[in-house]
Order: C-alpha cells, then structure tokens, then sequence
C-alpha cells in the first residue's frame, strides 16, 4: 500500500509541475489573446497576402529566455505555415483531379496524400522568415511563402508524377 501511495504522490507532483509550466510549450494560437497592433502593423508592411501565405506565432519568454522562446515561436509559425500550404497544395492537386477521366483518378488518387505532403514539404523548404519581435512578454516570428512558388512546385510535383506513371503504364507487357 505504501508503494501505491508514493507513486501517486510522485505522479500528482509530476502532473502539477507540467501544468504549471505548460502554458511556455502550447502553440500560440491556443495561450495568445491577439496579437498586439504594433506587431500586426509590422507584419502588414511586410507581407503581401494576395502573393505570399504567412504565418505569425509567439512564444511566452519564460526563465529559459528570448533563444528559446523565439525558436518555439519559429516552430509553432512553421507548423502553421504549412498547414497553410498544404491546404493551397491540396485545392490545387483537387482542381487537377476535376479536369481527368475515370481511369486517370484512379492512378493519381491513391498517390493525393503522398504528393500534397511532398509538394508541401518542397514549398516549405522555399519558405522564409520575415520579422521577429520581442516585447516585454512574447516573441514572435513572421515565416512567408510565395503563393505563385507553391503552385509551381505543385504544378511540377504532380506533372512529373503523371510523366512517370504514363511511362510505366507503357512498359507493362
């Protein structure tokens, strides 16, 4: 019995510290309010949304200080990002699909998942950060992608997979 209680109280203290601390770990859309207008002023003057997805995050400075927060912030900006793209990856490989025949979806949609990750996996690799800032709290990180650089590497992506499976649907005897 009084292992059970030793354990439990180990745990109960494990489950408190993390608690306490969490808030420095979550994404920030999930711990920030809003972003404050001096940093959504900043961040309009440097992203034209009509040719650049963009993505904003912060991280809380907490005791282990601005490096970390502001790599948590670059990571929580990237994860955003490329939800971003791969949805834009994703309408444009469905605006592809809508345009074959029958037989053509059916060689290309058991591949839909694989070419939106890569795809989306290439553009982010085109991706570039814009901004960061610090204030008294938070860090933040502006990453960028241009639109017009996703669609062509989609583009690419996919007309090289219709190029491959073309030419191995004309070896098959």
């Amino acid at each position: 019995m009084n292992k059970n209680k030793i354990f439990l109280f180990l745990f109960s203290l494990l489950i408190l510290t993390a608690c306490s601390s969490i808030d420095s770990y979550m994404p920030s859309f999930l711990t920030e309010g809003s972003t404050p207008a001096a940093i959504q002023e900043a961040v309009a003057s440097r992203v034209n949304p009509d040719k650049e997805l963009y993505s904003v995050a912060s991280s809380q400075l907490s005791k282990s200080g601005s490096t970390l927060a502001q790599s948590r912030a670059n990571k929580s900006a990237s994860e955003s990002l490329r939800r971003k793209v791969k949805s834009e990856v994703e309408a444009q490989l469905r605006g592809y699909l809508e345009d074959m025949d029958a037989f053509s979806k059916s060689i290309v949609n058991p591949a839909f998942s694989d070419l939106a990750n890569y795809s989306t996996d290439l553009s982010m690799k085109k991706s570039t950060q814009k901004g960061a800032w610090e204030d008294s709290e938070k860090v933040y990180s502006l990453l960028t992608v241009d639109r017009s650089e996703v669609m062509k590497i989609t583009d690419t992506v996919f007309k090289d997979f219709i190029k491959t499976a073309s030419k191995n649907l004309g070896n098959i005897k």
